[in-house]
């Protein structure tokens, strides 16, 4: 039995595999992900990559924690998800201190709810970031694997030497504030899996239980702790990415930077006092 899970398990990561390999093409559309998420082989995948991270032991708005998954468990889940009645739970909220003395809202989700959203996470991944070609752009650092502030620090070092001017900006409660409706018209930009993209609504709408325990609607946002937050943020900004990439390219124009009129006139002078002999004078 063990063995055929494992055969079971190579089989889907193989399929995720053409997944990734077919979104090396930007212009490639994604259907019949779906199917994906029903597979107990896959569910069993995303359960062993939670279960021993720091954090996934903590309690969802059932109470319930990842040790307690079973082999039935993860049968239910599928047959949940193969008849399209899965329903995630609403995340628990808790608030963690930042650095600034503030406090950052957290959204905690149920075990089964954690299991799922890996799922979702690694076909999203698959589609947006392949290894043989990612759909976010080069410049893009942000919750991508092997990518972090470390590699926008390189990439300043070794390409911006030459700036002279830079546009620099913060989203206030980036997760927070995310519309939903247009962060489901960019996905539907590379998915025509509408049970797929309803999978994702489920989890946009499910709700959260504040410090209280008392249910809010989900209006906006994606449950900052969520696991497909943070990929979903960047397949919603990396419009913003495209947009000031566009912008970049329309301002800066020809082969090398237009000199500065004053500049070449003082190099200029500079070049006569020396031939005159003055090089060593105040002027």
């Amino acid at each position: 039995m063990q063995l055929l899970e494992m055969a079971g398990s190579v089989k889907v990561l193989e399929r995720l595999e053409v997944i990734r390999k077919l979104n090396a093409k930007r212009e490639w559309i994604n259907d019949r992900l779906y199917g994906l998420t029903t597979r107990e082989d896959l569910l069993i995948v995303a359960y062993e990559r939670l279960k021993s991270q720091p954090g996934n032991m903590t309690p969802g708005s059932d109470d319930e924690t990842l040790d307690g998954f079973s082999m039935r468990t993860i049968k239910e889940l599928s047959e949940q998800l193969r008849t399209e009645k899965y329903q995630p739970r609403p995340v628990r909220t808790t608030y963690i201190p930042k650095a600034n003395g503030k406090k950052r809202k957290l959204g905690i989700p149920s075990p089964k709810d954690k299991v799922v959203q890996e799922v979702v996470r690694m076909i999203l991944e698959a589609v947006y970031d392949s290894p043989h070609g990612s759909y976010f752009c080069e410049s893009s650092h942000g919750f991508r694997r092997a990518r972090s502030c470390h590699t926008a620090l390189q990439e300043v070092q070794r390409k911006w030497s030459g700036v002279t001017w830079l546009v620099e900006g913060d989203i206030s409660q980036c997760f927070d504030d995310i519309d939903h409706e247009a962060l489901i018209r960019i996905l539907r930009k590379k998915i025509k899996d509408e049970r797929f993209i309803t999978l994702i609504k489920k989890f946009l709408k499910a709700g959260y239980l504040d410090i209280d325990r008392v249910l809010k609607n989900s209006l906006a946002g994606t449950p900052q702790g969520g696991i497909i937050s943070p990929i979903l943020s960047n397949v919603y900004l990396h419009e913003l990415d495209e947009y000031m990439e566009q912008l970049r390219e329309e301002y800066e124009r020809g082969e090398q930077r237009k000199p500065n009129p004053e500049y070449r006139s003082i190099v200029r002078r500079r070049i006569r006092l020396a031939k005159e002999g003055k090089a060593g004078t105040k002027e």
